[in-house]
C-alpha cells in the first residue's frame, strides 16, 4: 500500500511540476519546445480524406492493332499535411463506368510536393509507387498490369471550412507484355481527376 501511495504521489507531482513549466513558457518558447508542424490553414490534426471522379485511359497499341480505353473510376482519397510544403498521400481508382467491357483499377502512395502560387491555390506535384490492373468483365483475353512509379502535377483552391478542392493527372506507367482480345502488345495507363477533400 504505502508503495502505491509513493508512486501516486511521485506521479502528482510529476504531473503538477509540467503543467507549472507549461504555464511559465511563453507562446514563442512553446514554439521551440512544441512546435505545430501544421504552418498554414486551420487544420485540426493534419489528416484530409476526398473523393472525386476520374477519367482512366489506357492506351494500348500491337503491331496488329492501337485502341484507347476511357474508363470513369471513382477516386478515394486519403492523407496527412507533413508541413506547408509536403503531403503523403495515398489513393485509389475503381471503375464504376466500363469501356469495352474493361474493369480497372489502381492504387498509389505518393509523396505530395507544393506550394502556394497564389492566394488560396496550391499547385503540387505527386511522386511515388503504385500498381494499376485491367481486366475483361466477360472477356478473359484483357489482362492489362503494372507496378512501378508514377508521377502527376495538379492544382487545389481551398474553400471555407476545411475544404478543397482539386484536380490532378497521374501518369501510372506501361505494361509491356499486356494482353488485349487475343493481342499481345503494350499499354499505358494514365488517369485525370477532379474531386474535392476536408481537412479535419
Amino acid at each position: 500500500m504505502k508503495k502505491i501511495l509513493l508512486v501516486f504521489l511521485l506521479l502528482f507531482s510529476f504531473l503538477y511540476a509540467q503543467e507549472d513549466a507549461n504555464k511559465s513558457l511563453s507562446p514563442e518558447e512553446k514554439m521551440i519546445y512544441a512546435p505545430d508542424i501544421i504552418a498554414k490553414g486551420n487544420q485540426k490534426s493534419g489528416f484530409y480524406a476526398g473523393l472525386g471522379l476520374a477519367q482512366g485511359l489506357l492506351h494500348f497499341d500491337s503491331s496488329l492493332m492501337e485502341n484507347k480505353n476511357y474508363m470513369l473510376d471513382l477516386a478515394v482519397i486519403s492523407g496527412y499535411n507533413i508541413n506547408e510544403y509536403l503531403d503523403a498521400e495515398g489513393r485509389v481508382l475503381l471503375s464504376i463506368g466500363y469501356d469495352n467491357g474493361v474493369d480497372y483499377h489502381s492504387w498509389g502512395l505518393f509523396l505530395k510536393p507544393k506550394y502556394e502560387i497564389y492566394k488560396n491555390i496550391d499547385l503540387y506535384s505527386l511522386i511515388g509507387y503504385g500498381s494499376f490492373k485491367a481486366v475483361g468483365i466477360d472477356d478473359k483475353r484483357i489482362n492489362m498490369k503494372h507496378s512501378g512509379v508514377q508521377v502527376g502535377i495538379g492544382a487545389n483552391y481551398k474553400l471555407k471550412d476545411n475544404f478543397k478542392i482539386f484536380a490532378d493527372y497521374i501518369y501510372m506507367g506501361k505494361d509491356g507484355s499486356a494482353l488485349y482480345k487475343a493481342n499481345r502488345g503494350s499499354t499505358k495507363s494514365s488517369a485525370l481527376t477532379a474531386g474535392i477533400s476536408y481537412d479535419f
